[in-house]
């Protein structure tokens, strides 16, 4: 039976009615593709062991881009009326479907040229080298007096480096290009054919020298725009190396096929200092970091139990925790809880969240002294040391349905209950004991409500038009801090997936959230603009355009900065781009090797350890997980 809240949870709280909060920007009218039902991380910097895991349980529609053909996921929530769906998008017809590749399920190049050859290498630049056709020489005839040089013959339209990229794209790219040997002889022909000009042998002397300093000076400012690039992520905390171009070090290979019937989605991933743990139908599996081979796998809690969940996290001490639900269908509930030593793969103790026979959702966490469960009408905690109760919460009133997830110290629950006014409510609990930190009323009749990170404060509801949907969040002590509209700036916020999710694509440091705007059909379309807001006023600090062409996605934070992934196309390698909170200047990183294809857009991008390494949402069109460095 639901419980009253500790205390006096109403005393001194005051509903809260949004307030239309001023913006820089105006929203636009919102289309977009509609996604399938499926679970989620968040990479944090710093030590072995990185976030991830699952997240938000009302079913929502996609905020992303198409582009890649992801796969959504079931996101939970309290139950309410479903959400509008949007018209199908258009896939444009240059992304090309990509098939597995036969060594660790990457794409290679497609038929239609949107990859590089295989073996070619990008440049500099990032554009694909490819041989150019061979020139005549121009024959020099010994004439009866003072010789004069004719100018070099004009190149053919065909030649150009602009037409073998397929246009010239992108700042500054455009038009011919010619090697600095090609400008020398031109240079040369225009002095030969004026006054008072040196003698033939003169010439070509200074050119010889010229052309071979100007051949050092490129050399040394790549050399030195490489070592720039390195120095600003080492200052601000994130991996060195990411400047340098990468190639693939491992590709981890499936530890166990997964159940008849079960699907291949990640439900959460680790990354530890010696491995990366991927939890999928197929089971949680530790694989090395060195070559990719199977350490550890967990113990399902029971026979024929499949995971359905994931700590975003694992603490200090390396421990971590997992939800199984009883058998691979959806339908079963996801109640058993495995705390998992994460030193040796080892199963600490279990609980289980409800005694649930239908469908039931829960999200799991951990502090570092406790493991914490939300599921759809309680809140528990555990001692992590020992798995003994801590404490349990069952919602603001009577029959009350919840969804939430822990960060730091502090349970941020969405709750709905039958006789709370208003119905939908914020509730922040102490993560220690459990009891009722502050809470504010959601007033603005929300559809679905989908807590999105617990610190700083911040949910993300949805209404019954598009132009309805809002990012709320709140100070530490509960104070109105912003309202954010999602439909802007001629697009749409991508924060559908947040801190608990598997996948994350909404990102938090300290008080500002980073997340992608996505343009509408109805906006002219256009490249994808990265943006960070202020949440203790909900303006826009700063806005940055990708510079990147094809699919991008936000994959996490580095030092500071908001990583950006971009997959490959015939004219731009598959790369990663920081973008620093403080400011959100784009650095692009080096490229990845040809034949990567849309790797580092399918999924969970983790960096640390000298790596990034990739964990794909579905390992049967990507492979389970792979791992690059810098080159040298």
């Amino acid at each position: 039976m639901a419980q009253e809240p500790f205390g006096d949870a109403h005393a001194g709280q005051q509903p809260w009615y949004p307030q239309a909060q001023q913006q820089d920007w105006q929203g636009g009218a919102h289309q977009q593709q509609a996604w399938n039902p499926q679970a989620q991380q968040e990479w944090q910097g710093g030590g072995h062991y990185a976030p991830q895991g699952g997240d938000h349980y009302e079913p929502q529609g996609d905020y992303g881009q198409a582009g890649y053909g992801r796969t959504g996921y079931v996101e939970g929530g309290y139950q309410q009326d479903p959400y509008q769906q949007y018209p199908q998008y258009q896939q444009d017809p240059q992304y090309q479907p990509y098939q597995q590749y036969p060594d660790h399920g990457q794409q290679p190049a497609a038929p239609d040229g949107l990859y590089a050859p295989e073996g070619a290498e990008y440049s500099a630049d990032g554009y694909v080298q490819l041989a150019e056709e061979p020139q005549p020489e121009p024959v020099e005839e010994e004439p009866p007096a003072e010789p004069a040089i004719a100018d070099e013959p004009a190149r053919s339209a065909g030649s150009t480096r602009s037409s073998r990229r397929g246009g010239g794209a992108g700042g500054g790219r455009s038009g011919s290009s010619s090697s600095l040997t090609d400008r020398a002889k031109a240079a040369a022909g225009a002095v030969l054919t004026g006054e008072h000009v040196p003698s033939r042998r003169a010439l070509l002397v200074r050119t010889g020298a010229g052309v071979a300093a100007l051949a050092v000076l490129v050399a040394a400012g790549l050399t030195v725009g490489a070592e720039s690039g390195d120095k600003a992520a080492a200052d601000s905390g994130g991996e060195p190396g990411f400047a340098v171009a990468h190639t693939r070090a491992w590709a981890a290979q499936p530890a166990a096929a997964a159940q008849p019937g079960a699907d291949d989605t990640l439900v959460g991933s680790w990354l530890l200092g010696d491995a990366v743990v991927r939890a999928d139908a197929a089971g949680v599996h530790a694989y090395d970091r060195t070559g990719g081979k199977p350490t550890w796998t967990v113990e399902p809690p029971a026979a024929g139990a499949v995971p359905c969940g994931l700590s975003a996290t694992v603490n200090r001490a390396g421990l971590g925790a997992a939800l199984f639900r009883a058998q691979a269908d959806p339908k079963t509930p996801c109640t058993l809880v495995a705390a998992v030593d994460t030193k040796t793969g080892k199963t600490a103790w279990t609980k289980t969240v409800s005694d649930a026979k239908g469908a039931y959702t829960a999200r799991i966490g951990v502090t570092e002294d406790q493991v914490v469960a939300v599921g759809d009408d309680r809140a528990i905690a555990w001692a992590a040391a020992d798995g003994k109760d801590v404490w349990q919460y069952t919602g603001q009133g009577k029959f009350c349905t919840l969804s939430g997830g822990v960060t730091g110290k502090t349970v941020l629950v969405a709750s709905s209950c039958a006789d709370s006014t208003p119905a939908d409510q914020a509730v922040a609990l102490n993560a220690a004991d459990g009891k009722v930190s502050w809470w504010r009323g959601l007033n603005n009749q929300p559809k679905t409500v989908t807590v999105l990170s617990a610190e700083p404060a911040v949910v993300l509801t949805t209404g019954g038009k598009p132009e309805d949907d809002r990012v709320f969040a709140w100070g530490a002590a509960g104070d109105p801090a912003a309202e954010i509209p999602v439909v802007a700036d001629g697009g749409r916020l991508d924060v559908a997936h947040g801190t608990f999710s598997a996948t994350p694509e909404v990102y938090f440091q300290d008080r500002t959230m980073i997340a992608s705007i996505v343009p509408t059909s109805g906006s002219g379309g256009g490249p994808v603009t990265v943006a960070g807001y202020d949440l203790d006023t909900g303006k826009q600090r700063w806005k940055a355009q990708s510079s990147a062409k094809g699919a991008v996605r936000l994959v996490g934070l580095d030092g500071g900065a908001l990583v950006l992934a971009a997959d490959e196309r015939r004219d731009q390698p598959a790369r990663l781009s920081r973008f620093p909170v403080a400011g959100g200047q784009e650095a692009t990183g080096g490229n990845f090797p040809p034949g990567t294809g849309s790797l580092l857009v399918s999924g969970r991008v983790l960096i640390g350890g000298g790596q990034v390494v990739v964990v794909p949402e579905h390992s049967g069109t990507f492979g389970t997980a792979a791992g690059y460095q810098a080159k040298g």
